[in-house]
C-alpha cells in the first residue's frame, strides 16, 4: 500500500514537472503562472489532497482544494484587471494539472485514461503559437463553416434512425402496386435509404474538406507549390486539374503544372483510405495493395514532372479569407446525388447483373468518384464481392482520371493535355496490376 501510494507521488512530480516544461518552453511571459517547480507542486498538492480523503481526513483534504482554486481564482482576478487578457488557458492547465494529481490518488479512473488527459493537456498546450496564427486569418464565413460542420456532425447524425427502409416498407406503395396486379418481386427487398449512414457518408465526405483546408491554413505563408497542389486536391482533385490547365494556357508551362495536377489527383487516392476505411476495413484491406500502387506511380510521375527545369509557378495570392469551406446546402446536395445514385447502380445490379451494375457505376463515375466508392463500400462482402468491387473501384477511378484529361484539353493547352493523359494512363495500367495477383 504506502509503495503504491509512493509510485503514485512520484508520478504526480513527473507530470507536474512535463507539463510545467512545456509552460516554461513556449514562453508565455509576464501572464505565465509557473515554469517546472511551480507545476510539480500543484499535481503534488493534488496528490495530497487525495491521500487526506482516501484516509477519511475530509478537512485537510477541502483546505488544499479550496486553497488552489482561490488562488487561481485571485491569479486570474489581479492578472486580467491589469494586462486585459482575459483567457483561461493558464488557469485552467493549473487545474487540471492538480486534477491529474489527485485522480491518480483516488483511483476511481484507470491510470492509462489519466495518462490520455495528461498527454492531451500537454498537446493542447503545445499547440497555442500554431493555433494563434491559424485564428489570426479566420473569418466570419470560415468559423460559420466549422459551426455548420459542427451541427451536422454532432447534433444531426446522433439522432438520425439507424434503419434501412426498403420498397416494402412504404405504407402506400405495396398496396397501390397490389391493386394494379403488380408484384415489387425482388425490388421489395431494395434499401431505399438508412438515414444515419447517408448522412454519416456526407459527414465523412465534408470532414474531407474540412480537415483538408484545416491542413492547407496550418502551412501558413510558408505554403510551396506541390503543398498547396496537395491540399487543393484533397478538396476536390477535378477542380484543381481544371484550374492548373487553365493556368497552362496563361503561363506558357506544361511541366510543372503537370506534376502538380498529378499531386492533386495523389491526394483523392489517399481520400479513398478516409472513406473506405470507416464503412468497410475488410474490404479495405483487399484494397489498400491497389491503392499503395496508385499512390507511388502518381508519387513518381509527380516528381518526374516537378524536377524538370522549366519556369518557376508560384503559388496564387488569392485571399481565402472569405472563403467559405463548408455549408448545409451542399451537404443536402451530395445526400440527395449519393442516393439517386445507390438506387441507380443497385437497380442495375438487380435487372442487368455484374456488366449493369459496371455500367450504372462507370456512369456515376463522370459526377465524382465519393458517391460511387461509398455504394461499393457498403456492397462489397454482401451483395457483390470483394475482388469485384475492387475491379469496379479501378475502373471509375480510371474513368474518371480519362475525364479529367477531357476537361484538361478543353480547358488548357495540348501539351498539358497530352502529358496528363500520358500519366493518367500509366497510373490506370499500373493500378490493374494487382488483380493479375488475386
Amino acid at each position: 500500500m504506502f509503495s503504491s501510494i509512493l509510485a503514485k507521488i512520484l508520478l504526480s512530480v513527473l507530470f507536474g514537472a512535463a507539463i510545467g516544461l512545456e509552460r516554461e518552453s513556449s514562453n508565455q511571459g509576464p501572464t505565465t503562472l509557473g515554469g517546472i517547480r511551480t507545476y510539480s507542486l500543484f499535481c503534488l498538492l493534488g496528490a495530497i489532497a487525495g491521500i487526506f480523503y482516501i484516509n477519511n481526513i475530509l478537512p485537510l483534504a477541502v483546505i488544499i482544494v479550496s486553497s488552489i482554486l482561490l488562488l487561481v481564482a485571485i491569479y486570474y482576478a489581479i492578472g486580467s484587471f491589469f494586462t486585459k487578457d482575459f483567457g483561461l488557458t493558464t488557469e485552467l492547465s493549473v487545474v487540471v494539472t492538480f486534477l491529474i494529481g489527485l485522480l491518480l490518488v483516488l483511483d476511481i479512473i484507470p491510470l492509462q485514461i489519466i495518462v490520455v488527459i495528461f498527454v492531451l493537456l500537454a498537446l493542447i498546450l503545445s499547440l497555442k503559437s500554431k493555433t494563434q496564427k491559424l485564428m489570426a486569418g479566420v473569418s466570419a464565413n470560415e468559423v460559420q463553416s466549422f459551426i455548420s460542420y459542427a451541427i451536422i456532425a454532432l447534433v444531426v447524425l446522433p439522432f438520425l434512425p439507424d434503419v434501412g427502409y426498403k420498397l416494402a416498407d412504404l405504407p402506400i406503395l405495396p398496396t397501390i402496386f397490389d391493386s394494379l396486379n403488380i408484384g415489387l418481386g425482388k425490388f421489395s427487398t431494395l434499401e431505399l435509404i438508412n438515414p444515419q449512414k447517408i448522412w454519416l457518408v456526407v459527414v465523412l465526405i465534408t470532414g474531407i474538406d474540412v480537415l483538408g483546408y484545416v491542413l492547407s491554413r496550418f502551412v501558413g505563408q510558408k505554403k510551396s507549390f506541390m503543398l498547396t497542389s496537395f491540399f487543393g486536391g484533397f478538396v476536390s482533385s477535378t477542380s484543381t486539374t481544371q484550374s492548373l490547365a487553365q493556368k497552362s494556357n496563361k503561363m506558357g508551362v506544361a511541366d510543372h503544372l503537370v506534376g502538380a495536377a498529378i499531386i492533386a489527383n495523389l491526394a483523392s487516392f489517399v481520400q479513398l483510405f478516409l472513406l473506405i476505411g470507416p464503412l468497410n476495413a475488410r474490404w479495405l484491406i483487399s484494397v489498400i495493395p491497389s491503392l499503395l500502387i496508385m499512390i507511388l506511380t502518381a508519387g513518381f510521375l509527380a516528381f518526374y514532372f516537378l524536377r524538370k527545369k522549366g519556369k518557376n509557378v508560384k503559388d496564387d495570392k488569392e485571399e481565402t479569407k472569405d472563403k467559405k469551406i463548408f455549408s448545409l446546402l451542399p451537404a443536402l446536395k451530395f445526400a440527395g446525388l449519393l442516393i439517386i445514385i445507390k438506387l441507380f447502380t443497385k437497380i442495375c445490379l438487380i435487372l442487368f447483373g455484374k456488366s449493369g451494375f459496371i455500367f450504372s457505376s462507370v456512369i456515376a463515375s463522370l459526377v465524382g468518384l465519393d458517391a460511387i466508392v461509398v455504394t461499393l463500400a457498403e456492397m462489397a462482402g454482401s451483395a457483390i464481392t470483394y475482388k469485384f468491387a475492387l475491379f469496379v473501384l479501378l475502373l471509375v477511378n480510371g474513368t474518371n482520371l480519362l475525364s479529367k484529361s477531357v476537361f484538361s484539353y478543353l480547358q488548357g493547352t495540348r501539351k498539358f493535355a497530352l502529358r496528363f493523359f500520358v500519366s493518367a494512363i500509366i497510373i490506370i495500367l499500373f493500378s490493374f496490376s494487382w488483380l493479375l495477383f488475386i
